[in-house]
């Protein structure tokens, strides 16, 4: 019966979506090693030929399995968004926008669902065997000892709060994946490794961020089956978060005062992220399509480096939003939350709940964290063009976003 079923995938035509998830796997195995202490042995060289090689491959998938399916209006706007990205890349040099832009927009006519099970299984190998590696002494486990916390382990990621990272969006994919099935073993389950990974990282953000997903989750359930629910109510707002959010942390962080004790405060909370941010804004300016920063941050061995310096020469903008501004441009910075405000918009729209509930944990950890456009981290807002199921089984052939109009319900 397996030879069978492994003959029909062998034999099955190629098509766009077989093409998509191949390039998929390909990005996200050099990209999640770049996230690792595997990197000192790849080198920065190696992940950004994988990711131009990656671009070449989606554009080539874009011209022949999607070009003659899209409107005249819809190829120019994609066209416009791509130009986008590639002005942006040029002028930030990181080419993470623009490998994010292309998967975007080239997940036309790809099953989300299907992207979410290669970025679960990938991902998740890829975690196993690199912690498997690091335990058994073949790469670093980076061990931070902070005065008044716990040890903080990497366990083969180049930071502890980097790992907690990816363990909240493989729960989330899971979630996302599973959310039909979900009960209170699921959700215990989840504080259980909200718990662990507490104690192996202390990465408190990320912990919080796993733990408040329990709540949203169970809230997108109620609002499922009852649509005069307050839940449901509160679950198509979701989406007024992301901007209400990004303008807090960018207004919160523009007139931040080490001085004021409630500012003082609340920076602390947050790790220093406000006066780094801060100083990010007095070092250089807000542009339009994006600059050059140079960082420093505290992954890897020559971060390690700089926190036993007590953190001198450290500088890094943590918050994804601001990174978004300062980094990549308003311009950018508003192509990217109307995005993220889409496809919250698309699960109400489809009646996929999880999809809303997801985008607004992936928002909350955007406020403090860098991973917005970083496909080993987060998948999620490559459903704005992908094909969704909805949840009476129809597929969304055309897409949820088809620049001219909405998909329809699944009423």
């Amino acid at each position: 019966m397996k030879f069978i079923q492994l003959k029909k995938v062998m034999t099955a035509p190629l098509n766009g979506q077989l093409v998509y998830l191949g390039i998929l796997s390909f990005y996200l195995f050099f990209s999640f090693l770049r996230n690792t202490t595997f990197d000192p042995y790849l080198g920065s060289r190696v992940f950004n030929v994988a990711s131009y090689v990656t671009v070449l491959l989606l554009i080539t998938k874009f011209c022949f399995f999607d070009l003659k399916k899209n409107s005249r209006i819809s190829l120019i706007i994609t066209s416009i968004l791509f130009l986008i990205a590639v002005v942006v890349w040029h002028r930030s040099n990181s080419n993470l926008i623009l490998v994010e832009t292309a998967f975007i927009l080239a997940a036309r006519n790809v099953a989300f669902d299907e992207i979410v099970k290669r970025y679960f299984y990938v991902v998740l190998v890829l975690l196993v065997l690199v912690v498997f590696f690091s335990l058994l002494g073949v790469i670093k486990d980076l061990v931070f000892v902070v005065h008044g916390r716990a040890v903080r382990y990497s366990l083969g990621i180049i930071y502890p709060t980097d790992l907690a990272a990816h363990i909240l969006y493989l729960l989330l994919a899971h979630a996302y994946l599973n959310f039909s099935k979900l009960n209170w073993r699921y959700y215990c389950g989840y504080l259980v490794i909200a718990y662990l990974v507490k104690m192996i990282t202390d990465a408190r953000l990320s912990v919080l961020c796993i733990v408040l997903m329990i709540p949203i989750l169970m809230s997108a359930k109620l609002a499922q089956k009852n649509k005069d629910s307050l839940s449901y109510h509160l679950l198509i707002t979701y989406w007024m978060y992301i901007p209400l959010l990004a303008f807090t942390i960018f207004a919160g962080t523009y007139f931040f005062d080490a001085q004021n004790k409630i500012y003082f405060k609340i920076d602390r909370l947050l790790s220093g992220r406000l006066g780094y941010g801060h100083l990010a804004m007095d070092l250089y300016s807000v542009t339009l399509w994006g600059q050059k920063i140079v960082e420093h941050g505290l992954g890897g061995s020559s971060g390690l480096q700089i926190f036993h310096r007590n953190n001198a020469g450290y500088f890094f903008i943590d918050s994804s939003y601001l990174r978004l501004i300062m980094i990549y441009g308003i311009v950018a910075a508003l192509v990217y939350i109307l995005i993220m405000v889409f496809v919250s918009i698309k699960g109400v729209k489809l009646q996929v709940y999880q999809l809303t509930a997801v985008m607004l944990v992936v928002t909350l950890s955007c406020l403090v964290e860098q991973h917005l456009l970083e496909l080993s981290f987060n998948p999620f807002l490559l459903a704005l063009l992908a094909n969704i199921l909805c949840e009476k089984g129809k597929e969304n052939e055309k897409s949820a976003f088809n620049f001219r109009k909405y998909s329809k319900d699944c009423s």
